[in-house]
């Protein structure tokens, strides 16, 4: 409920900054995005492109030779730019023509160039990861005592939603690596606070982690606030031409950067998605115009928001039952919540505090609605009553929907035939352990066996039917109306849950000194006749005919090919996914004309899952010497071992493996469990 209240305020207070316009984009900001245009340079005409030593270097591959960005921070700063914000990382040297270029760009205009860092994880060896600062090589940073300022590129969204909604206006590595910060190390700030800090501006924000307000528009997208213009243009002489006549980029605050798909860098907001170079200028507006939000009251000490909590809590509570009828009391919680979120919203808009809703309108909830609850209290304690005693008689999701919709269950009671899936397990060799073994330890262990198999049924939304000694039905589709496929799907998932508890169970026991237990498991879905069956003094609600006895024979199989889980074909044409499931037998059972398939899962070894298959294949062809070959390479193979020697008796049965008798199908005849 926690993770959930959390969500919502999250929600509410998203709500409430996405739509708050005061902070207007700024006139002097520029974003020069190194977009699509500018890296297939569609847009000028070739003789410009091979005229232009700039251009013709921005017709390569990217990454561009540096000299481009050499030129462009000239070309910026000659026209009057106040600040050039480059938001690419050069953690490494290029050539050193492109090198040497670029950072004698920079050290001509070093008291206008901000560069980018960036934190960055690095393996440590152990396959761990270790976060590193990575920083512009060092003829970019220049001399220590007036070195290029830079700031890190790195955002952090909400580990929940990954929405961008604050500033980290300082870290340090100790901090990025979860570890607390040490007065002696190194301090980094990002991007933003470094061009804040060349415009004479220190950030004034409550908080070393920030929320910040966003530029807005009304009636625009934020993505459309600094919108990027391609860099490319910068270079083609006759839209230069145009930026100088215009003196377009006087004093303005440039950022060069990404604003292309191709190099994920969109960072998801409660505004909406907005390149990386665009949240920069977002934060860098904020410090410059001291547009910061406020926590009020969710920041202000768990004391107050007991307080407050409780407070609403009263008030809702004697509402609740000054008011009995359910629509007064309807109306004053519709009153509270527009009055509160009212209240909410404009204290956001006018006064950047944002107030924690969600907490407080719960609360209140809380308090009506558990009024509204306290009347049904009567009904609630007389249906548990019943639902306890026939809990006694039948498994709890029957005595649920005896409860709930009695109808419905005395309709389907009364006799139906209906698609159903069956699953039976059974404990191997149990009747010899029971001889053997202590009784009473038996059967604590069995108990404790049978506790946890249920436990997996019933949260896959099946019914146990009966135990039988130690063995276990159950069905689905016998209540409820899912569809085949969901009961396939309920029915398999629910097996391999049930293997996956009992391996647990065996690693506790076998640390008590107990023998594990070994059980198999056969799924069949098809028609059935749903009903209840006994006498006057006895009735179980339970499922008979075919699809139960195919079923309980597939189990049988299980321990003949030494394998955990089995289901038929039928059960496997209703999987979403069936890649991770291998047919490993054809039969026909006594009582049965048609043959059934089945199959098991199989290991990530697709070597052993080829071979099986090749065996079965030639089985069914008739070609007992291939299929002999095939089964005696996989009797190695500890998954299909059990199968092999299945394969292999049979074959011995077939004129010791030579010739097939006439009408050979492949399908194998069993006439017992």
């Amino acid at each position: 409920m926690g993770d959930f209240l959390a969500k919502q305020e999250r929600m509410l207070r998203d709500f409430f900054t996405a739509h708050d316009h005061r902070l207007k984009p700024r006139e002097d900001f520029v974003f020069l995005g190194i977009d699509s245009a500018s890296l297939t340079l569609d847009g000028p005409a070739a003789e410009v492109v091979a005229g232009n030593s700039t251009l013709e270097k921005m017709s390569k591959r990217y990454p561009w030779d540096r000299r481009v960005y050499a030129e462009a921070i000239d070309r910026l700063a000659n026209a009057g730019a106040k600040l050039i914000i480059i938001d690419l990382v050069f953690p490494q040297g290029a050539t050193a023509e492109e090198d040497e270029a670029l950072a004698a760009a920079i050290a001509r205009h070093r008291n206008k160039v901000v560069l980018a860092s960036a934190f960055m994880a690095q393996a440590a060896g152990d396959q761990q990861t270790v976060t590193q600062m990575v920083e512009p090589i060092e003829p970019f940073l220049g001399p220590l005592d007036s070195e290029t300022p830079s700031g890190y590129v790195n955002f952090w969204p909400h580990y929940k939603d990954r929405l961008v909604r604050e500033v980290q206006l300082s870290k340090t590595l100790r901090e990025v690596n979860n570890q607390p910060r040490r007065s002696d190390e190194p301090v980094f700030v990002p991007l933003s606070v470094a061009a804040a800090r060349q415009l004479g501006k220190e950030p004034t924000a409550p908080s070393q982690i920030a929320r910040f307000r966003m530029a807005r528009v009304q009636g625009r997208n934020v993505d459309e606030v600094y919108e990027p213009q391609s860099l490319y243009r910068i270079f083609v002489p006759s839209d230069w031409q145009q930026y100088r006549e215009a003196a377009f980029f006087q004093d303005k605050v440039v950022i060069i950067g990404p604003a292309a798909p191709t190099f994920q860098d969109a960072h998801d907001t409660p505004a909406g998605k907005v390149y990386g170079a665009q949240l920069h200028l977002h934060a860098l507006g904020a410090i410059l115009e001291d547009a910061w939000y406020r926590e009020g009251l969710l920041g202000d000490g768990l004391l107050l928001r007991w307080i407050l909590c409780g407070v609403a809590l009263m008030v809702s509570c004697a509402v609740a039952f000054a008011w009995s009828r359910v629509g007064r009391l309807l109306l004053a919680l519709s009153v509270a919540f527009v009055l509160w979120l009212g209240t909410a919203y404009f204290t956001c808009y006018f006064t950047g505090v944002v107030i924690g809703g969600v907490p407080w309108m719960a609360t209140t909830s809380s308090g009506i609605f558990g009024a509204m609850i306290w009347q049904a209290i009567t009904e609630r304690a007389r249906r548990q009553q019943l639902h306890r005693h026939l809990q006694r008689s039948m498994s709890p999701d029957v005595a649920d929907a005896i409860v709930k919709a009695p109808s419905g269950y005395y309709a389907a009671a009364s006799g139906n035939r209906k698609e159903v899936t069956v699953l039976f397990a059974d404990v191997r060799d149990f009747t010899t352990r029971s001889e053997q073994q202590d009784a009473v330890q038996l059967v604590s262990q069995l108990n404790e066996y049978l506790e946890k198999m249920v436990e997996v049924i019933f949260a896959h939304g099946g019914t146990v039917d009966k135990f039988i000694g130690d063995a276990i039905m159950a069905t689905w589709g016998g209540l409820d109306r899912d569809d085949s496929q969901a009961q396939a799907e309920a029915s398999v998932q629910a097996a391999k849950g049930m293997l996956h508890e009992l391996a647990k169970l065996n690693a506790k026991w076998a640390s008590e000194g107990l023998e594990p237990f070994h059980i198999g498991i056969g799924i069949h879905h098809g028609e059935a006749v749903v009903g209840e069956v006994g006498s006057d003094q006895r009735t179980d609600f339970t499922v008979i005919g075919d699809a139960v006895n195919l079923a309980s024979r597939t189990e049988g199989l299980t321990k003949k090919l030494a394998v955990e889980l089995l289901i038929s074909s039928a059960v496997y044409a209703h999987l979403t996914e069936p890649q991770g499931w291998v047919e490993v037998l054809s039969v026909r059972v006594k009582g049965r004309d048609a043959a059934v398939s089945l199959y098991t899962p199989f290991p990530h070894d697709d070597q052993q899952r080829l071979v099986l298959e090749a065996g079965v294949a030639a089985f069914r062809s008739g070609d007992l010497s291939k299929a002999t070959a095939h089964f005696a390479e996989l009797e190695a193979a500890p998954t299909f071992a059990g199968v092999a020697r299945f394969y292999q008796q049979e074959l011995m049965k077939l004129s010791a493996g030579t010739k097939t008798p006439p009408g050979w199908d492949g399908v194998i005849r069993m006439d017992s469990k």
